[in-house]
């Protein structure tokens, strides 16, 4: 008696183990992944180290370049002891006057130039002073032609050349991990590799939930966040197939 219930225990274990999902059935589980190469956008960066007054003569200029290109400036100085006009009056372009004097220091000419930019520019470019460095930054992704010194006897420079969010043509990803999980596990119980053209299969599954994962580049934060497809094996010696997942690297 003992024996037999022995046995039948066994049995019952058996047959209440194969109803899960897993290995050791019949049926598979078979997709594509394509990729797409992503690449983050920039903001331009531009600096701008200015001299004292005395170098600086009336109606000098330089030139400010919006990545948008919708409106792009130029700024002038203008000191009031000249009669004459020192808008250089550029076509395409608007201008922002700084009213300087001769005895004004490197200091003071950055913070008017400072204020000057962000009465007129609000919302289009960022400041930061210091001392008689000024870092302005655009506010939207997106390369601009450079901004120049023209005549002013400032130093500009561009520490960072903008540039838009990229993406390359979506194709086949190849030797890419496939992540496959049992019923409510917590952790894959299988993984295989994309072949050349993209393509995986999971052989010899059991009826039963199963969740798939992928990797893939998180192209709004950086990083890398967890694609999942879910799906449910109803019948033994079935061909399930997922569709294509498109993952980005």
């Amino acid at each position: 008696m003992r024996k037999s219930l022995v046995i039948l225990s066994m049995l019952v274990m058996f047959v209440s183990c194969n109803k899960g999902p897993g290995p050791g059935g019949t049926a598979s589980i078979s997709g594509k992944i394509v990729e797409q190469n992503h690449s983050f956008g920039e903001e331009e960066i531009t600096e701008v180290i200015f001299t004292s007054g005395e170098e600086v003569e009336h109606g000098e200029y330089w030139v400010l370049n919006n990545p948008i290109g919708s409106i792009q400036y130029y700024i002038y100085y203008d000191n009031p002891t000249w009669i004459s006009d020192a808008d250089p009056n550029l076509a395409g372009r608007n201008g922002i006057p700084v009213s300087f004097n001769y005895s004004d220091s490197n200091v003071e000419i950055a913070e008017n130039t400072k204020t000057a930019l962000e009465g007129a520019v609000s919302g289009t470019f960022d400041f930061e002073l210091n001392v008689d460095i000024l870092t302005i930054n655009a506010l939207v992704l997106g390369d601009a032609p450079d901004a120049d010194e023209m005549t002013s006897p400032f130093e500009i420079s561009t520490r960072q050349q903008g540039n838009l969010s990229l993406l390359s043509n979506i194709a086949p990803a190849s030797d890419v991990r496939c992540y496959l999980i049992y019923g409510d596990q917590n952790v894959a119980g299988d993984v295989t590799r994309t072949d050349a053209s993209g393509n995986f299969i999971f052989n010899n599954l059991r009826k039963g939930d199963y969740t798939l994962e992928f990797i893939s580049k998180d192209t709004i934060n950086g990083g890398e966040i967890i694609i999942e497809k879910n799906l449910t094996i109803l019948e033994n010696k079935s061909m399930n197939d997922i569709g294509t997942v498109q993952v980005y690297n």
